[in-house]
């Protein structure tokens, strides 16, 4: 999802909040407040867990990778 959005900036030049379209925001809440994955959340998750199962760690990204991805 490619959410618009408006950056509000602290005194220590640090990002501290984001403003998004009311539309966007009722969204994301329903998404949160059902609960329930959609269809396509659910089978990325059962083949997570089959690739866990059966070990295929080439499945899934390195913590390190991802935070380097992210430039966390």
């Amino acid at each position: 999802m490619n959410i618009t959005h408006q950056t509000v900036i602290g005194a220590d030049g640090r990002p501290e909040a984001a403003i998004i379209p009311w539309e966007v925001f009722l969204e994301i809440q329903s998404l949160i407040d059902d609960g329930q994955p959609t269809p396509e959340e659910l089978e990325a998750i059962q083949e997570a867990e089959a690739d866990r199962k059966a070990g295929n760690m080439d499945a899934f990204t390195d913590l390190e990778d991802l935070k380097a991805e992210l430039s966390l």
